[in-house]
């Protein structure tokens, strides 16, 4: 099996924010299988929350718009204008046979933070949920 990790230089591929953002759950072992904890799934590296955040990529043939979920490690969790443009730090995609036998690719993306792109429209950001205050 072969995956391949790679950067994404940004200036050549553009993204467009749907304006929809889920932060994931933790999965627990109960006794009648896996569920949901209800809780937020935490990045064990960095103590962040693990967020998807649903953009437009022009990856689709002849360079269409398709729907890409953006895993985003990060405390910040900004709420972006429906269709605006974003940019993102530390943009990657990971290529991967599809799953289950299926023909072709996999490709998802991950990144540390994003943003509108030029700063413009954004709303204030959402403050972390739990016991995040500084002991002073």
């Amino acid at each position: 099996m072969y995956e391949l990790n790679a950067p994404i230089n940004e200036a050549r591929m553009k993204a467009i924010a749907t304006g929809h953002n889920q932060t994931l759950e933790r999965w627990e072992d109960g006794p009648n299988g896996r569920r949901s904890s209800g809780q937020p799934l935490i990045d064990e590296a960095t103590g962040a929350p693990v967020r998807i955040y649903d953009c437009l990529f022009d990856t689709g043939r002849d360079g269409r718009p398709e729907l890409h979920g953006v895993r985003i490690v990060s405390h910040e969790a900004p709420e972006l204008p429906p269709y605006s443009e974003v940019t993102f730090d530390d943009l990657s995609a990971r290529v991967r046979p599809a799953r289950n036998g299926a023909k072709g690719i996999e490709v998802s993306f991950s990144a540390t933070a994003i943003r509108p792109a030029g700063g413009a429209g954004v709303r204030p950001a959402r403050k972390p949920s739990g016991d995040e205050t500084a002991a002073a």
